[in-house]
Order: C-alpha cells, then structure tokens, then sequence
C-alpha cells in the first residue's frame, strides 16, 4: 500500500482538484487590491447584499426544515402505493436542470400561470417570495432523504420496546425520533444554507431587481457587465470567507452519518390515531403539491405544435452539441477526481492515518464552500494574467463544473471503495495487487457506484447555468444557456420545448450511464 500511495496516477486527480482550488484563490488574493476594502466596506449596497443574501439563506433553510420534518415521520411510518415513486421523484429535482425548475415554476406560479388561473390570486413570484419558493423546491426533497437516512439509524429494538410500550405516533417522535433528528439537523440546516447563500441561477431569474440581489449575482454583474476586476475580486473574496466561516463549522462540531442507511425501510407498528393520519396525509400532499406541478408543467409542451417546431431550430441542437461537449468531460473529471481522493483516503486508512483519510474525505466538500462562480473567476484572473482570457473559457468551465459535482461524486463511490479496502485491502497488500489490476479485480463491486457517480456528475454539468452564463457566447452556448436567453425574451412557449429536450437528454444520459456502466439491475 506504501508504494500504492506513490504511484502517480493515484495523486494526479487530487492535485488537479486542490491545486486548481489554490490557484484560484490565489488569482483573487493577487487581483484585490486592499486600499479599495475599506472604501467597499462603507457602501450601504454592499451591506445590502450582505443582508439580503443572509436572509433569503436563512429563511429558506428554516422553511425546507420546518416542512421535511413531518414529511419525513409520514414517508417512514407509512408504506403505500407510490412511496418509491415520490422517494424517486425527491432524487431527480436534487439534480434537475436549475434552469428548467425554475421554468416550472414560472408557469405554476407565475402571472398567468395555474395558480393565478386556478384561484385568482397572483402571487409575487419575482422577489422574496419566488427565491424561497425556488429554494425550497430543491431543497425540501435533499432534506427528506438525509432525515430518512437518520431514521435508518434508529435501532429496531427502540421500535420494538416502543410497541410494547403501547406508544403513539407523538410519543415516539418525542421519545426516538427527535433524539436522532436533533443531532442531524444543525448539520443538514448549514449545508441548506451554504447552497441558498451561493444560489446563483435562482436569484438571478427570479430575483426581479437589486432589491433581491446576492454575491454571487453581483460578481457576476461586475465581471459580465461593468468588467471591475477588483470589485468582482472583493466580493468574491467576501463570499469566500464567509462560507468558510460557516462551513467550518459544519466540519468541526458536525458529526457525520457514520453508515449507509436505506431510504426503503419497513415501517415500524405503532399505535395510530385519527389525528396521526390527517397529519401524514396533509404533510404528504403538502410535498407533492410543492414538487409535482412544476415537472408537470415542463412536461406539457411535449403534446403541442410549438414542440415540432422548436426541434426544427438550428440553435437548439448546436446548444445540444455544446452541452454533451462540456457534460460528458466534467463528469469523466469529476470521476476521475473522486477516485484519486477516495483511493488515496483508504490508501492512508490502511497505514493507520485514519485523521488524514478523513481530512481527504472532507477535502471533496471543500467547493460548498467555495461557490462554482467564485472558482470561476479565480481562473479567469489567472488565465487572462498568463495570456488565456477567454479562449480558455470552455476548459474553466469543464473545471468548474467537475469541482461542483465531487461532493456528490464522492459520496457515491465511498462506501463502496472503502468497503472493499476493510474485506480485502490486506490482500492486495500482501500479494502487491495495486493500481489497474487491482481496479479491475474491483470492478464488478464498485461499478454501480461508480455509475451512480457518474451519472450525477454528467446531469449536475448539464443542467449547470452559473459558470457558462460567466463565459456565454455564441461558441459556447448550452442548453441551460438558451433556454435562460429564450425565456429573458419572453419566448417561454420556445423555451417550455426546450426545457422538455433537456430533461429528455438528462433522462437519457441517466439510463445510458446507470445501464452501460453499472449494469442491468443498477438503481437509482
């Protein structure tokens, strides 16, 4: 294992990652010119920002908390018939194209959308409102499959004495369930909040002004419109130690989940009340009204006349070239990354390092504190001081993209590599089985979370809009790209057909990579 540790490849992925994250903070350091910090400090539109994007933050994570708490008691007490098809539709709006959500809900919710139409009220989607509307769509279904995985925690004797014990629904939350919630859900509120704090493409379609402006869309605004340098350098930097701050606490008093727990659990036999199933059935439609409408309303272009002639445009297959372009190499990166930090994690996990296999765990989930347009302008600095600028763009983003989706990528294929090093890692030491032997003797065991892997990597770059709105131009246009410009000109019949080919495409790659590379009976 020693000389597997010094092999090349095995760092290769790790030093494209951290060396890319250090150049880009250092491109921020060197481009932010600290005379102009004290000045920026005084402006009142900054302090705006500030307190905007905190706030928006901490009402969307308070909100995404406060409705997956019932959500999550009634999916793990009550098996019924579409349960595993809510549980599915919860993991594909984690990954669903931001761009094609927020269309969504712009048609359920928007002037003339079903929600006006249906009970005469309009509700104002632009501002506030919208933004936490948005952002507990994504991020209401993230909170109720982590809640389910501490549910899986819970040990069956407790279930067992509980029914012995003749104890009802609230007795047991108060009792069992709460014990175990209250110790996850600091961690799962900050992650909500660092993703919410750095939300970028929500706040910038649904945000309606500078009233209901973040960071991130102010860096965006001074590298894309007014082009200052410094400012983007300052509020990028701004942004950056902030979620640092935050994200450091996460990792320093967060304990995480020490085992893989599934979603599927039988529910355990409780005394039931009246009161208890008119609360899971409310809680229940409550998410399936919040989630279900939007996905419906992308889906509905697919029977209309304006989907035929939607596919008939040369600008929707060129953004579709450019978009399987950037996709399938970020998630190949971002694979690639993974397995060089989870093999150098076992790597060290075998020598006894067990604080340093942790440190390269934790390393993956670095970039949710350092927000993809923050990364983004690090490398752009850098490229444009050594003669790149722009005519890199397509590899930043490539980058960047790859960087995002490792935190999702590593959680995949962890539990699998490191249970392969915990049955047979003295093996390979023993009989010096290392680098591609070893991989393929792995392979028949890791390849379903490998493809899992993958596959969230490839549908996260695909659906990206941040980065590439950045560094958009007509030779590097994506599909979230031209849908986002379609629908800023008001063409959202256009843009709904559009929509419709992306998710398709998303659908798609999912089922090519999950069946190619994980097998036939590889679940989602």
């Amino acid at each position: 294992m020693k000389h597997f540790l010094w092999q090349a490849p095995t760092w290769l992925g790790a030093l494209i990652y951290l060396g890319g994250v250090f150049a880009a903070l250092v491109a921020l350091l060197l481009q932010a010119t600290p005379s102009d910090w004290g000045l920026s400090l005084t402006q009142s539109y900054l302090w705006r920002l500030i307190q905007f994007s905190f706030t928006q933050a901490l009402l969307s994570a308070l909100l995404s908390i406060v409705l997956a708490i019932p959500v999550i008691s009634a999916l793990y007490h009550n098996q019924f018939l579409g349960r595993r098809w809510l549980l599915n539709l919860f993991a594909v709006s984690i990954v669903v194209p931001t761009i094609v959500a927020i269309l969504g809900i712009v048609i359920v919710y928007g002037r003339q959308g079903w929600f006006t139409s249906l009970f005469g009220f309009h509700f104002p989607l632009y501002g506030l409102g919208g933004i936490l509307l948005a952002h507990v769509f994504f991020n209401l279904p993230l909170v109720v499959r982590l809640g389910l995985q501490v549910y899986g925690l819970i040990p069956d004797g407790q279930w067992r004495l509980a029914t012995q014990l003749g104890l009802n629904r609230w007795q047991a939350f108060r009792v069992i369930e709460w014990p175990y919630l209250r110790r996850s859900l600091p961690g799962t509120f900050l992650l909500v909040f660092l993703l919410c704090f750095s939300s970028f493409a929500v706040v910038l379609s649904l945000g309606g002004g500078p009233k209901s402006s973040t960071l991130e869309v102010a860096i965006y605004q001074a590298l894309r419109f007014e082009f200052d340098l410094s400012k983007a350098s300052f509020l990028a930097l701004l942004q950056v130690s902030i979620c640092l701050a935050l994200g450091g606490f996460v990792f320093r008093y967060i304990q995480p989940l020490q085992q893989d727990a599934s979603l599927y659990r039988g529910a355990p036999q409780l005394r039931r009340r009246k009161r208890d199933f008119v609360v899971d059935l409310g809680s229940l439609m409550l998410a399936a009204v919040w989630i279900v409408p939007p996905f419906v309303a992308v889906l509905t272009p697919i029977w209309s006349a304006e989907f035929l002639v939607a596919l008939a445009s040369p600008g929707l297959w060129q953004a579709t070239l450019v978009s399987l372009q950037v996709a399938i190499p970020s998630g190949l990166l971002s694979l690639m990354m993974a397995l060089s930090l989870v093999s150098l994690a076992r790597g060290f996990l075998y020598l006894g390092c067990s604080r340093v296999m942790r440190y390269l765990e934790q390393s993956a989930n670095l970039v949710l504190m350092l927000p993809g347009l923050v990364l983004a302008t690090g490398l752009f600095l850098l490229l444009r001081h050594t003669g790149g600028g722009i005519n890199n763009a397509y590899w930043v983003v490539v980058w960047v993209n790859a960087v995002m989706a490792l935190p999702f990528v590593v959680r995949a294929i962890a539990p699998a590599m490191l249970q392969q090093q915990q049955r047979y890692g003295h093996l390979y030491e023993q009989y010096a089985i290392l680098g591609w032997i070893r991989f393929k003797l792995e392979w028949s065991a890791i390849r379903k979370a490998l493809a899992q892997g993958l596959a969230y990597a490839v549908l996260l770059s695909l659906g990206d809009l941040g980065v590439v709105a950045l560094f958009g131009s007509q030779g590097l246009e994506t599909l979230p790209l031209y849908l986002y410009r379609l629908i800023g000109s008001y063409r959202v019949e256009q843009g709904s057909s559009v929509a419709v080919v992306l998710v398709l495409l998303c659908v798609a790659l999912f089922f090519l990579i999950t069946r190619c590379v994980g097998g036939r009976d590889v679940t989602n």
